[in-house]
């Protein structure tokens, strides 16, 4: 049984910019346990998109470790990742769909039908993914980091920029997912977001975990400076 408490490990992480010439990311300590779904949240630039970057592998700290629980880093595709802005190949939507899941035909358990109806693409099935509108690309996206069943889903502002029914349908699967068992790590600015899905809240400031807590905590006993102006809307200078 994978114990909880280390799910997934950070230990003295630390990502430079020698450009800037200064620190990027500076983690000393940060756990993820199995069994929430972990909001990182914080300002633009803060750091959170580059710490799930961290997190897939895309990029390489300059010093420290990331260790993952041996039971899923022996895993084939054990991490998946919903980006922001994300590409898709040059082909209609039933095709990027039916790629991803001839990568995992050992594993999945839906048919590019399926996945097309929970996530509302079959009107759009023989479109470029290119040429899907806004919302439809983030449910693609979504559509395909869930479909490689990996073990844990890293969702970097999943719903940015959506409206209200794509972000309740996305949100919709995340809860599903997470039920399923898989680990969530999601990005999100929304603090309503935050508090209709987090159970475990990360605020990250210039590169830095300011404080880690169960969202009952982090949204009304939070005494962080930063984390109160935040929650307030106000700039952190």
């Amino acid at each position: 049984m994978i114990k909880m408490k280390d799910f997934i490990i950070i230990k003295n992480v630390l990502l430079v910019s020698t450009k800037e010439n200064k620190n990027l990311i500076d983690i000393p300590d940060l756990q993820f346990d199995k069994n929430s779904i972990s909001v990182i949240m914080g300002h633009n630039g803060s750091g959170k998109t580059l710490l799930l970057n961290l997190l897939q592998g895309l990029i390489t700290p300059n010093s420290g470790s990331i260790r993952f629980n041996p039971k899923i880093r022996n895993c084939k595709n054990f991490i998946s990742i919903m980006m922001q802005k994300p590409t898709f190949l040059r082909r209609t939507t039933q095709q990027n769909i039916q790629f991803i899941l001839d990568l995992n035909k050992n594993k999945t358990r839906m048919s590019f039908l399926e996945v097309l109806e929970r996530f509302d693409l079959v009107p759009q099935k023989n479109i470029l993914a290119n040429k899907l509108s806004g919302g439809e690309k983030q449910r693609l996206s979504l559509a395909l980091a869930t479909s490689i069943n990996s073990k844990i889903l890293l969702l970097d502002e999943p719903t940015a920029n959506a409206d209200p029914l794509t972000t309740f349908r996305i949100e919709k699967i995340i809860k599903e997912e997470a039920s399923a068992g898989k680990k969530i790590i999601l990005v999100t600015h929304s603090i309503a977001q935050a508090k209709r899905l987090g159970q475990d809240i990360i605020f990250i400031n210039n590169g830095k975990v300011l404080e880690q807590n169960k969202a009952t905590k982090f949204f009304t006993q939070s005494k962080t400076k930063e984390i109160v102006q935040f929650l307030k809307g106000e700039i952190i200078l």
